[in-house]
């Protein structure tokens, strides 16, 4: 309403309008008069008017029609209805009809000054309730939104921990609609274990003693929640933030309820958990290094010895067996180290492009002949897309895993190997909760139909010397050994079980578009050669039988004891040497620094990688960017020859 009221007069009686118009502008009214209806309704459409005066009786016009042309337009806007010629029914009629009010001519000014006021009063009143009502449920649509929108799941519960409202979030996240809990108590959707902790945080709110803000408890998934969170897909982790709601009962204060908001960390506590495992595998695997590389060191030496020894002594000899012995000694220590050696940064030792299917195939013929009770099928995709990696370290993932799954069934049972090819996207749940990035991998997928495993063991089946088997019968170390092997592959291994319904593995290793080279069959074990070659490595015992090796074999061989003792050597003999052995882990000046110098001196120089250490990012990158070869020590003199004649062979072509 403007803050000057207009008034709309129709009176048949010139005489009268213009006394209305005296008696009203004086008081700040803006009056408009018309006297007759037909000029009333040619007028009333130009302008907004606040209140309308109006004759019953005028010539042209019912008085009542024309108040009820004006409600339809203007429904709030206040009629007071004026007559000489009143009635008990026309008033009742007035009113009945929409009037505000009704006068009787004649009438005291005071009157109708005070019925006019008592109108535009409560008119503005109207408008301001109106308006407020506009806000409120403008307000409330807002709030509305925003709570049915939310992330996270808000809830109300009464005195007794029944849900009185739960927003959508409650099906998006859980699966729960609002109608399968309205009504019913919180604990439906906890957790068992929870009950107690959960029940405890409630009745400090039923006391008013609140001491607790927020804490995390488990909810059950609902009948509409479809797993999606592998090995946590039993539940969901919540932090509740909850606020009592009371009134005064004399002194003390009365719970009548309970309004709360549940925040999703399921991802978060996977991730977690993933991250404290890749923790516990860099502690061990630093540790695992070091003990590795002294390890391969004394191996090598030992193996350096035995290989002088097998030169030098004449065929037939019947030290021979026993030298071959301990050669295959060594390899079985060195089978040792490299599980070790897995759990290093870069532990995948030789790395080539790989046929999953082929190795899947080979390990199901092995395991299917040792264990005939369990029945293999495969569903192997036939153009699996070709993989990195080392394949020793895949066939050790596969038989800890077979293995594991032939412990399951004791009596026999079914294996289901499937393998296939996938793109995964920012989008995709795996990418969302692993450290996979978006791109093309190959998915192994092993399921058996064992015993299962419970929460608590799936939780821990990764540990390192984690096993549910009597003392003597397994180091815990298999599926531990597992996870590192992948991991460093740039996959991802999850579990997926329960007890009584198997369990399945699965596999996500990244695809590469290199080609699969078939192998050859290598050429004679004693390879001779004539070239000059720098022998750089820290531990004596490998320098020396490894140049003595060499010289049986026809090399002329110079030795650098480190990698400044190697770059000195180098800058006088560059022309002469042809290649350089060089071990990548040595105090001082580090093998990839020796080489960055050395490629300062001779950019053509060729170099073999040797060391008794898994590679680091900067040994894996030398291999990568510049195309160097590696040998993995301990090594037999004979197929360091053959290395070396392998490079010179590339190099002349």
């Amino acid at each position: 309403m403007s803050e000057r009221a207009a008034i709309f007069v129709v009176d048949d009686e010139k005489r009268m309008c213009e006394s209305l118009k005296a008696l009203l502008q004086p008081r700040g009214y803006e009056v408009t008069a018309a006297t007759s209806g037909t000029e009333a309704l040619q007028i009333i459409g130009q302008k907004n008017y606040d209140l309308f005066l109006l004759d019953i009786c005028i010539p042209d016009h019912d008085g009542f029609s024309l108040m009820e042309h004006i409600l339809n337009r203007l429904p709030d806007t206040p009629v007071i209805m004026m007559t000489g010629e009143a009635s008990v029914d026309s008033a009742v009629k007035a009113l009945r009809e929409g009037a505000y009010d009704y006068l009787k001519k004649p009438f005291e000014t005071e009157e109708l000054v005070k019925t006019i006021d008592n109108a535009l009063r409560q008119k503005m009143l109207q408008e301001i309730n109106q308006e407020m009502e506009d806000r409120l449920r403008t307000s409330e649509k807002r709030f509305r939104f925003m709570v049915q929108n939310s992330p996270d799941m808000i809830y109300t519960l009464d005195a007794r921990g029944r849900f009185t409202f739960i927003n959508n979030a409650a099906e998006k996240l859980f699966g729960y609609r609002s109608t399968d809990l309205v009504g019913r108590s919180y604990q439906t959707m906890l957790y068992e274990t929870d009950l107690d902790k959960a029940c405890w945080r409630f009745n400090e709110r039923r006391t008013g003693k609140r001491a607790t803000t927020a804490f995390e408890v488990r909810l059950k998934p609902g009948p509409r929640k479809e797993s999606e969170i592998g090995r946590l897909s039993d539940f969901a982790v919540v932090e509740l933030n909850a606020t009592g709601v009371y009134r005064r009962a004399g002194t003390r204060k009365e719970l009548i309820g309970t309004y709360g908001v549940a925040r999703d960390k399921t991802f978060r506590k996977i991730l977690e958990t993933q991250l404290l495992q890749a923790k516990k595998i860099e502690a061990l695997g630093n540790l695992a290094g070091g003990i590795a590389h002294d390890f391969n060191n004394l191996l090598m030496g030992i193996q350096g010895i035995v290989s002088l020894m097998l030169f030098k002594v004449e065929a037939g000899n019947p030290f021979i067996s026993q030298l071959k012995t301990v050669e295959q000694y060594i390899q079985d220590g060195a089978g040792l180290t490299r599980q070790l050696l897995t759990f290093v940064r870069g532990g995948a030792l030789e790395i080539q492009p790989t046929d999953v299917n082929t190795l899947l195939q080979k390990q199901n013929q092995l395991f299917g002949r040792t264990r005939k009770a369990i029945r293999i099928t495969e569903k192997l995709v036939p153009n699996v897309l070709p993989i990195e990696a080392d394949p020793s370290q895949i066939e050790q993932v596969l038989l800890n895993i077979y293995v594991n799954a032939g412990h399951a069934m004791p009596d026999g049972g079914e294996l289901h190997v499937q393998t296939e090819n996938i793109l995964l996207t920012e989008k995709s749940v795996i990418t969302r909760s692993t450290s996979l990035k978006p791109g093309r991998y190959v998915k192994i997928t092993i399921s058996d139909t064992g015993i299962g495993m419970d929460e608590s063991t799936l939780q821990r089946i990764f540990d390192p010397f984690f096993t549910t088997k009597k003392l003597g019968k397994g180091s815990g170390l298999g599926l531990y050994s597992a996870y590192g092997i992948i991991k460093n592959h740039g996959g991802h291994i999850r579990v997926v079980s329960k007890e009584k319904s198997g369990t399945t593995f699965m596999i996500y290793l990244p695809a590469t578009e290199k080609k699969i080279i078939a192998s050859v069959m290598a050429p004679p074990s004693r390879v001779l050669g004539r070239e000059t070659i720098l022998l750089v490595d820290d531990e004596d015992k490998i320098r020396e039988v490894c140049r003595e090796g060499l010289k049986l074999l026809g090399y002329s061989v110079v030795v650098a004891e480190s990698g400044e003792r190697a770059i000195e050597i180098y800058k006088k003999m560059a022309n002469d040497i042809d290649i350089v052995v060089l071990d990548m882990i040595m105090p001082g000046l580090s093998g990839k620094e020796t080489y960055l110098h050395l490629k300062q001196i001779n950019p053509s120089v060729r170099v073999l990688i040797a060391s008794g250490y898994s590679l680091d990012k900067d040994g894996t990158d030398i291999i990568d960017s510049k195309h160097c070869p590696m040998i993995q020590k301990p090594f037999r003199i004979e197929k360091l020859s053959l290395k070396i004649q392998e490079m010179m062979s590339k190099s002349s072509t």
